[in-house]
């Protein structure tokens, strides 16, 4: 600043400082109760180092000097001769947002030599703001000003003669200012943080804000969920304009820690003039993960067309966004749903899988994804199994019949007398049995057409006759087959698609299940299909059962089950003792008997009694309830009859069909009784 702007400036404080001292009483006081309240106080010199005062309008001849926090602010003369109007100010400028409304300077805050010393002073001195003034007196020791609205307030010494060569000092302590804060503090928030999110959020996200005050923000503060965040605060420093300097916030928020749903999100800051500042969000907030389930045939036949995995996802209170799947090994389908239907085509096994996402967002923009969910579906083509009792019919009828054969002479090796030696043996002719067989025959009855002349007239008629055609070796097919107590029999089989195709080396299992009404099927063999389909399994010895062959399938192939054939064994009776063998009239025989083979029925079985004379008889009786190892007792009492006349009489047991009863009715053998004489 030039010593002619500083003059000029000078000059117009100076004209405003007599002006007001005409017409303003000067203002000693403190501040009256009924002032208006100073937001803060900015306290310069004393025990702290001057921030705020500046030195303006310097003339040589007065210097300013500053010795804070150990000494005063000065002003004071140097012996060079000034005039009239010349001088130097030290002035505090309030910063924009902040107002001085009143200045106070404690007591022995002031000192002053030779300024407003009456008619023979030379300088005046005067504390001074925007509309106001006040002169200081030589004995005055602390002052109090306002209220007052001014942008400056400051103090300044000036030559008030047309000459001024005297020494004059003026010292100031402390002072105090009163500071009105007209722009309240903001805050700030750093762009993509969980303060501008929208809509649902979930995980980790980071919250970072700041504010900025005219003087000075001393703490940021937050809380989510009504629970507080770290927050950053300031110590005050009174010697400064901003007081406060509280560092940014920048917190995590991890929203597995707050409840789901709608959660208040609260910033605030506060400043060294006591105003505040806050914003509230509302936050919404979905933990859940989602999750999502399949379902859909797991095997289905090639004719059945384009089958369908549902998936369906279910998801917290941001609800489903969507369902991402793919077959195989093919590209992700977006399903913007709840639920989905993945279309599933081609002969083979197939893989769908899945995940769900909901509507809540991460930090990086992702929404929750579920874990992924698979389901596996093979579409096979259908197959045909088939099982049957086969026998081979050879065509041939066979028989052993006696052959006259001469054996020639020839040598051998005999031993004689422990010595082996070497004979000749005569030819001679033997009698040998030898198997001759010839091919069977059968009448058929065919249709051939034959041609003739009648009146001379060529015709063809039909006519009908009875051959005899030799029978070709094949295959008799049965569905029943009765097979005898103890003993299995053979099964044969043929395996393919439905289209007439083989199935070359695949499994067949045999199933059988006795028949006794509950149709237990339990595995009895297993068979591998040949080149052709084919296979043949060995059933072994058991009851009365109904056969089935079933394939599971294969990877490009259906399982399937064959028609039942049934395998018929006959129970095994036996009669194991009849006693006594001869009885007289009116004499009772014992009878012991067993059904061999086990599967009785739980109320057992029954049993016919018969008894026979020659080649007629009759049932005298059915016996209950033969169960446990299958043996029971009976007896039988013969009526009164001639003594002289003697009768051979022959038992017989047999069992009765009964439908849980896994074997085809069958009788013992005959045991025979003597019945004649008189009662013992």
């Amino acid at each position: 600043m030039t010593a002619k702007t500083s003059a000029a400036i000078l000059t117009s404080h100076v004209r405003l400082i007599i002006l007001v001292w005409a017409t303003v009483l000067p203002l000693t006081a403190c501040l009256s109760p009924q002032a208006a309240r100073a937001d803060e106080t900015v306290v310069a010199c004393g025990p702290n180092v001057n921030h705020v005062f500046l030195p303006s309008a310097s003339y040589p001849g007065i210097s300013p000097h500053e010795a804070c926090p150990t000494g005063p602010i000065s002003l004071s003369t140097d012996g060079i001769a000034m005039h009239d109007g010349q001088g130097a100010i030290w002035q505090a400028v309030a910063p924009p947002g902040l107002t001085i409304v009143g200045a106070s300077l404690p007591p022995n805050s002031i000192q002053s030599y030779q300024v407003n010393d009456g008619p023979n002073g030379q300088f005046g001195a005067y504390f001074y703001w925007h509309g106001g003034s006040s002169s200081i007196q030589p004995a005055e020791h602390s002052a109090g000003f306002g209220p007052f609205s001014s942008s400056d307030f400051g103090w300044l010494m000036v030559c008030t003669v047309s000459t001024c060569t005297d020494q004059a000092n003026l010292q100031i302590f402390d002072i105090n200012l009163a500071v009105r804060e007209t722009t309240p503090p903001t805050l700030t928030v750093v762009p993509n943080t969980i303060w501008q999110a929208s809509g649902w959020v979930r995980g980790r996200w980071p919250l970072t804000f700041w504010g900025s005050s005219p003087s000075g923000l001393c703490g940021l503060n937050a809380s989510f969920d009504q629970y507080q965040l770290p927050g950053t605060s300031s110590p005050r420093d009174t010697s400064r304009w901003a007081q406060c300097l509280a560092l940014p916030v920048s917190d995590e928020i991890v929203t597995q820690d707050y409840q789901q749903g709608a959660n208040p999100l609260y910033i605030s800051a506060w400043d060294a003039a006591g105003e505040t500042v806050g914003e509230t969000k509302t936050v919404y907030v979905d933990n859940q993960p989602p999750t999502v389930s399949l379902s859909g045939p797991a095997d289905a036949p090639s004719t059945a067309g384009t089958q369908y995995v549902t998936a369906t996802a279910a998801a917290g209170p941001s609800g489903v966004a969507g369902i991402t799947c793919h077959v195989d090994s093919g590209p992700d389908t977006w399903y913007p749903s709840n639920s989905a239907s993945v279309p599933v085509s081609g002969v083979g096994e197939h893989t769908v899988q899945c995940q769900a996402q909901n509507n809540a967002l991460d930090a990086s923009g992702q929404r929750a994804t579920s874990a992924p969910a698979g389901f596996a579906m093979k579409i096979g083509q259908p197959t045909i199994s088939a099982v049957a009792f086969t026998r081979l019919v050879d065509g041939l009828r066979c028989g052993r019949a006696p052959e006259r054969v001469r054996i020639p002479a020839h040598w051998a090796w005999v031993i004689r007398h422990g010595h082996t030696v070497r004979v000749r043996r005569a030819a001679v002719t033997r009698l040998v049995q030898v198997r001759r067989c010839h091919l069977r025959t059968a009448r058929r009855r065919i249709t051939i057409w034959v041609a003739l002349r009648r009146h001379g007239r060529r015709l063809r008629i039909r006519e009908h006759r009875i051959v005899r055609v030799v029978l070709r070796p094949h295959l008799a097919i049965s569905l029943r087959k009765r097979v005898a107590h103890g003993h299995g029999t053979t099964v044969s089989g043929w395996l393919g698609t439905s289209a007439g195709v083989a199935l070359a080396g695949q499994t067949v299992d045999v199933l059988a299940a006795p028949e006794d009404g509950h149709s237990a099927y339990s595995t009895v063999a297993v068979a591998t299909t040949d080149a052709n389909g084919g296979w043949t399994a060995r059933i072994p010895a058991g009851p009365s059962r109904s056969i089935t062959a079933t394939y599971a399938g294969g990877p490009t192939t259906e399982g399937s089950f064959s028609a039942p054939i049934q395998m018929i064994v006959p129970a095994r009776v036996e009669l194991l003792r009849v006693s006594p063998r001869q009885v007289a009239w009116g004499g009772t025989v014992r009878l012991i008997g067993v059904l061999k083979g086990g599967y009785l029925p739980p109320g057992g079985a029954l049993v016919r009694l018969r008894i026979g004379l020659g080649r007629s008889f009759i049932t005298y009786g059915v016996h209950e309830h033969v169960g446990g190892s299958g043996r029971f007792t009976t007896s039988y009492t013969f009526g009164i009859g001639d003594p002289r006349i003697y009768r051979t009489y022959w038992f017989q047991i047999a069992s009765l069909p009964m439908g849980d009863y896994p074997y085809a009715p069958s009788g013992s053998r005959r045991v025979p009784v003597l019945v004649g004489g008189h009662p013992g």
